[in-house]
């Protein structure tokens, strides 16, 4: 038993005695007798709110980016949100505002022409592998879309309806070869037919052929349409005279014409589902009256 106290765990707990009975000396002195159990529970515990203060604040480190991105996943959602919300209005803006152009158009078209039935349509797609740049719009049977139906703008003529669906019809251009117009010039009467060259419709041009050689047509000659096949009404504008040339063979000439209607860009349309006089020739007319 003697060994134990003067053995080395008994000195350091000896020491360890001394120092906290000098700590409650040094508190008795400074706070008074009745301090010394609350100091002697803040020795005690102030290690472990030290130890517990760095926990808490490490384990918040950790965490801190994981809620803050959160958060910033849910802001990005809502941007998201309000970026389709705003993409949204500006769709139906612009539907409307086409609608709107489409109505004026076809008042405009109207007015000048009241035998005219109307239906405003959107180009929807383009064929690329035409040249002459046919289309489809968002028109078809259901819309009282028919084959041959002209297609025009407050412009003038683009072309006419080749085939309908129920709620598409393609169009063909007046700058493809495939599409006849009985036209006439304006200033002098002349007669001819407008009828598309691929070599031509590459700059967005056709040409008027068949022309006499008496007649002497001039650059800026105007060229509507002359009504006389049934397919189209009688004076709708065509284009104008850019050029008068002779064909390869040297014996008739033909008219470049630069259409009214800027065809590879046209976006809205206004297709004729009637008109006075459509499915009749001009003959048919003279024969009626």
């Amino acid at each position: 038993m003697g060994g134990f106290f003067k053995s080395k765990p008994f000195k350091i707990i000896l020491a360890a005695a001394a120092v906290m009975f000098g700590m409650m000396l040094y508190s008795a002195s400074s706070d008074g007798i009745a301090n010394i159990p609350r100091n002697l529970l803040q020795m005690v515990t102030t290690p472990f709110q030290k130890a517990g203060a760095f926990l808490s604040s490490t384990v918040g480190g950790w965490f801190d980016p994981l809620v803050n991105a959160r958060e910033n996943a849910e802001e990005n959602e809502r941007l998201k949100e309000q970026i389709a919300d705003l993409n949204r209005q500006m769709i139906d803006y612009e539907s409307l505002k086409d609608q709107n152009e489409q109505l004026k158009e076809a008042a405009q078209i109207k007015e000048l022409n009241e035998d005219f039935e109307l239906m405003p349509a959107q180009v929807v797609s383009r064929d690329s592998a035409d040249r002459a740049g046919s289309f489809i719009i968002d028109r078809g049977s259901l819309h009282g879309i028919e084959k041959n139906d002209p297609v025009i703008t407050s412009a003038g003529l683009v072309g006419i309806v080749t085939d309908v669906g129920p709620v598409s019809a393609r169009v063909k251009t007046i700058l493809s070869p495939e599409i006849d117009v009985s036209a006439i010039e304006l200033n002098t009467e002349q007669l001819g037919v407008v009828s598309g060259d691929y070599t031509l419709s590459q700059s967005g041009k056709t040409k008027l052929s068949i022309l006499s050689e008496e007649v002497q047509m001039e650059k800026g000659g105007m060229i509507i349409t002359a009504g006389s096949s049934g397919l189209y009404p009688k004076g709708i504008a065509i284009g104008e005279i850019e050029s008068i040339e002779t064909e390869p063979h040297g014996i008739t000439r033909y008219a470049v014409i630069r259409p009214y209607v800027d065809i590879e860009s046209v976006s809205t349309v206004q297709v004729i589902t009637s008109f006075l006089g459509q499915g009749s020739r001009l003959d048919d007319y003279a024969d009626a009256e």
